[in-house]
C-alpha cells in the first residue's frame, strides 16, 4: 500500500526553529593535521577516542553511510582505531539510526543501511516503509480493519511523533560526529578538554550525563519531503561544522531545516550559550545506564 503525503500528515512536535545564527565556523574542507608517535622510527597516530596508537584503521565516515555519507564524509586514514571504529559502528550507530530524529529521514529518503537493509518504522497503524517514490511511503497494515479503514477514509493520517527512543545513543552518535569533525580539522581533538565527551562517546560511566539539542521547522521540512528530495538536494542540504558558543565548542549537525548541536565540553549549558545559535529547542539531558529522560524546554 502507498500513501501519499499530504497536507493532513504532520509531525507531532513541541517547538519549531529558526535558522541558527553562526559565529566561528570550522568548515569541513580543511586539511586535517594527525597526532603522531615516533615508534621504531615511524610515525603512527593516536586514536581520537582511545588515544591509543593505531595499529590497524579502517575507512570511517563522519557522517554515517545510513545518513548519506560518502566519500566526502571520510576521515583520513588513522584517526580512528579498528576497535573504536567497530564498536561504535554496533553499539552506537544502529541504535541511534533506528530512532528519531535520524529514522524518518532515512525513511522519507530511502536510505538503507550499510548492509543494504530498508529502513522501516513501526506506527500506530502498521510498519511505515521507503517508497523510493517522491512524496509517498509504503505501508503494511496492522490489520484488515485498518486497511479497510483507510480505504474508507476513516483513517486519514499517520503521526510520526518527535521524541528519540534511543536518546542515549543519539547523544553518544553526535559526539563522536563532532570529535571525529575536530580531529579531521586539527589535532586539538585529542587535548584534556575533550576527555569528558570522549569518554561519554565511547564507554560512559553509569549516571554520568550529557545532552544535545534538536530545533527544526518542521513546516518548511514537511513541504520539502512532500515534494520529494533529490539525492543531491539531501547533500546539499547537510552541513557540519564546530561553533563557538564563547564557554567551549559545540557540534552542529544540519539536515536540511533541522539542526542538531552536542556540546564537546562537559561546563557548556545549554539554556545559557545556545540561545543565539536555536532560540527554539527541544533540550534532551540524557544519563547512562537509565531509561530514556524526559525532554526539558
Amino acid at each position: 500500500m502507498l500513501m501519499r503525503l499530504v497536507s493532513s500528515f504532520r509531525w507531532t512536535a513541541r517547538c519549531s526553529a529558526r535558522n541558527p545564527t553562526h559565529t566561528n565556523h570550522i568548515d569541513f574542507a580543511i586539511n586535517s593535521k594527525s597526532v603522531e608517535k615516533l615508534r621504531d622510527g615511524v610515525f603512527q597516530m593516536t586514536c581520537v577516542f582511545c588515544k591509543q596508537l593505531v595499529e590497524e584503521s579502517r575507512i570511517e565516515h563522519i557522517l554515517p553511510e545510513s545518513l548519506g555519507g560518502s566519500d566526502w564524509a571520510c576521515m583520513s586514514n588513522g584517526l580512528v582505531c579498528a576497535t573504536c571504529n567497530q564498536y561504535f559502528g554496533s553499539k552506537v550507530e544502529s541504535k541511534a539510526l533506528s530512532s528519531y530524529p535520524f529514522l524518518p529521514f532515512r525513511l522519507l529518503l530511502g536510505i538503507p543501511t550499510k548492509h543494504k537493509k530498508a529502513p522501516f518504522m513501526k506506527a500506530a497503524i502498521g510498519t511505515l516503509r521507503s517508497s523510493h517514490l517522491p512524496g509517498y511511503l509504503g505501508l503494511d497494515p496492522l490489520s484488515d480493519s485498518v486497511e479497510q479503514g483507510i480505504f474508507n477514509n476513516k483513517i486519514t493520517q499517520v503521526r510520526i511523533i518527535a521524541e528519540p527512543v534511543e536518546p542515549l545513543a543519539v547523544c553518544r552518535l553526535l559526539l563522536k560526529m563532532g570529535l571525529e569533525l575536530l580531529a579531521y580539522n586539527s589535532d586539538e581533538a585529542h587535548l584534556p578538554r575533550y576527555d569528558a565527551a570522549r569518554k561519554f562517546a565511547r564507554s560512559p560511566h553509569p549516571n554520568s550525563r550529557w545532552w544535545f539539542l534538536i530545533a527544526c521547522d518542521f513546516v518548511s521540512l514537511f513541504l520539502r519531503f512532500k515534494n520529494g528530495v533529490s539525492p543531491s538536494e539531501w547533500e546539499s542540504g547537510i552541513s557540519l561544522s564546530i561553533e563557538d558558543v564563547g564557554e567551549g565548542n559545540v557540534f552542529h549537525l544540519k539536515l536540511l531545516e533541522m539542526s542538531l548541536f552536542v556540546p564537546l565540553e562537559q561546563q557548556i549549558d545549554a539554556a545559557t550559550n545556545l540561545r543565539d545559535f536555536a532560540p527554539e529547542w527541544q533540550v534532551y539531558e540524557v544519563v547512562a545506564g537509565r531509561s530514556p529522560g524526559h525532554p526539558q524546554q
